[in-house]
């Protein structure tokens, strides 16, 4: 005496559909298989889950989301194990903040943190790193006035003092 077994097949989409609401299969009965053909997995019906309970301890599809706030991000799953993950800081690894983004938004590429300082008086320099000499800033004066030479302009002449 050979004995048939028969199995509910379809998709996962179909399956997911059976709650016995207008238009849809039954719920399946406790006991009855369904196999689905797109994703090759097997359930079992209980008589109140719609679609069955997964074969082989529920590994079936794990529906994700995530819902973050100031200090963390926090996968949901629908299956009930949800997973946190801190903000990123200076010492530990995280996820990367809303303000953290902005911040290196805001960073134009190859920049660097240097800031050349400004320099006045008869030298001067802008933050560019440019520097320029003012107008009648070098006199005679002030080249020879801490080297002990004797510097004139007008001639070109240069009087070293003795050399010794």
């Amino acid at each position: 005496m050979s004995i048939q077994v028969q199995v509910r097949r379809g998709t996962e989409t179909q399956r997911q559909t059976m709650d016995g609401g207008v238009g849809n299969p039954a719920k399946p009965l406790a006991g009855e298989l369904i196999y689905t053909t797109d994703q090759k997995l097997l359930y079992v019906g209980d008589g109140t889950t719609t679609g069955g309970n997964p074969v082989g301890g529920g590994s079936g599809t794990t529906n994700l989301s995530t819902t973050a706030n100031a200090t963390s991000l926090t996968v949901n799953s629908d299956t009930g194990n949800n997973a946190s993950i801190p903000a990123a800081s200076a010492i530990a690894w995280g996820a990367m903040t809303d303000e953290d983004k902005a911040k290196l938004d805001g960073i134009a590429a190859s920049a660097n943190n240097y800031s050349h300082p400004n320099h006045t008086g008869d030298v001067t320099s802008t933050g560019d790193g440019a520097t320029v000499i003012a107008n009648n800033a070098v006199t005679a004066a002030k080249l020879g006035s801490d080297t002990g030479y004797t510097v004139s302009l007008g001639n070109v002449f240069l009087d070293f003092g003795s050399i010794v």
